[in-house]
């Protein structure tokens, strides 16, 4: 029997899991209630996903159709345009981790992804760098809830053995926002003519109004916690407690454990991930900014077609995230096993991009270097599914994240417009 006091150290799981205990699951019925999460909410998860990455992506775009231009930016504040979005990241990760830590998660989420929508809509109104840079920085700021949401709704909907599959899913659909945001800025760049606003303006505008839309659906559909699902009945959520109960990771608790932030501390592992994010985000900041320049100025395509070359990568990135799980789910069980597989490849496609002397190679090894996407799916499914404990969870959540923030700050920074248009 515990005191109230102590109940407020138990996971929100721990009740639920008293209702069900000793109930013995069917593995149809178990099957059935699956296919229901999945349809109920990995859709919504892909959505905002897709929102997120049209939206982070949005500069890359304008950036060859007038925004350089029109709001005079030397190739440095252009890198600063890049680095400020992870620097608000940077700074409100762990707030935004407290956060949802103590707030319902999937009304925290929702709330942040309204608010970077009306960001994304300001971009359109701004008229010289500075302010440019303000709404980037607020942007990181809102958008330093998503990832880390998803991480502990992953862990909070899925055994252990379904998540990674389920991060390639939702990780690796983000590439139709790319796919999204490019054929919009195409539209309006072979339409520019008809418009009274520049490209770029409009570009903005629709894609903050779209991820508002979608923001507003989540904030009435996403339930905050697996058992309090609207659309399972009784017996379903009873499902879905033993599931997780299998994980040992629990659902989570708003109170603040400084022993499990400690712990965190000193678990050299969450070191690793740190160290490994910001590789990762080293890649990602640079060609993710400069992916659209690349291929305009180095590569010699026209600007219209400069946008279409895209959708080659977010195509990479839809594909490429499911098929490594699917590769880790049947073939090679380690996932971090997979994880150095995709990052040689990720070498080898930088190292044909810097220094194969063949443009052909050198853009085979530039559409290797998407492949990031797929080394962020393989490791996020290692840190939300082997770390229990909630504080401990969003310490591990924040050092991963912060790694990722610091290596998009750097990655900008190495393209000097000096070695303009090679940056080797």
């Amino acid at each position: 029997v515990l005191s109230t006091e102590e109940l407020k150290d138990v996971d929100e799981a721990f009740q639920y899991g008293l209702d069900t205990d000793g109930f013995v699951m069917d593995p149809e019925k178990e099957k059935k209630v699956l296919r229901k999460i999945d349809l109920m909410i990995l859709p919504m998860m892909c959505i905002l996903m897709t929102c997120q990455l049209m939206d982070k992506s949005t500069n890359s775009y304008a950036s060859i159709v007038g925004l350089r231009t029109d709001l005079k930016m030397t190739s440095q504040e252009y890198s600063w345009v890049a680095s400020s979005f992870y620097l608000g990241y940077l700074v409100f990760e762990y707030p935004a981790n407290m956060l949802i830590q103590r707030f319902p998660l999937s009304k925290t989420l929702a709330f942040a992804v309204v608010s970077w929508g009306v960001i994304i809509c300001c971009h359109g109104a701004c008229h010289s760098s500075a302010t440019f840079l303000l709404c980037r920085t607020l942007l990181g700021i809102f958008e330093s809830f998503m990832d880390p949401s998803y991480m502990i709704m992953t862990s909070q909907w899925y055994r252990k053995e379904e998540q990674y599959i389920r991060c390639g899913i939702w990780l690796g659909l983000q590439g139709f926002g790319t796919m999204l945001g490019s054929g919009i800025a195409y539209g309006f760049y072979l339409h520019k003519a008809s418009y009274h606003f520049a490209p770029w303006r409009l570009l903005y505008i629709v894609t903050g109004v779209i991820t508002i839309f979608f923001g507003v659906i989540s904030f009435f559909h996403v339930p905050d916690i697996p058992a309090k699902a609207w659309f399972l009945d009784e017996e379903e959520k009873k499902y879905v407690v033993e599931r997780i109960r299998l994980n040992r990771t629990g659902f989570g608790n708003k109170k603040f454990k400084l022993d499990q932030f400690k712990e965190a501390m000193l678990d050299p592992c969450i070191y690793l991930f740190f160290f490994y994010m910001v590789g990762y985000g080293i890649t990602n900041g640079s060609i993710g900014n400069f992916g659209s320049i690349l291929l305009k100025e180095q590569f010699h395509f026209p600007t219209g077609q400069s946008l279409l070359m895209n959708m080659i990568g977010s195509g990479i990135d839809i594909i490429f995230p499911l098929a490594f799980a699917l590769l880790n789910h049947y073939y090679i069980p380690s996932r971090l096993g997979v994880g150095i597989i995709i990052n040689v490849l990720i070498f080898i496609g930088l190292c044909m991009l810097a220094f194969a002397p063949e443009n052909p190679v050198k853009l085979v090894g530039f559409y290797l270097s998407y492949l990031t996407t797929a080394s962020w799916a393989c490791m996020s499914s290692v840190v939300s599914s082997n770390i229990g404990g909630h504080t401990k969870k969003i310490t591990a959540n924040t050092a991963f994240l912060v790694g990722f923030c610091v290596g998009n700050m750097i990655g900008p920074q190495a393209y000097l417009g000096s070695e303009a248009p090679v940056y080797i």
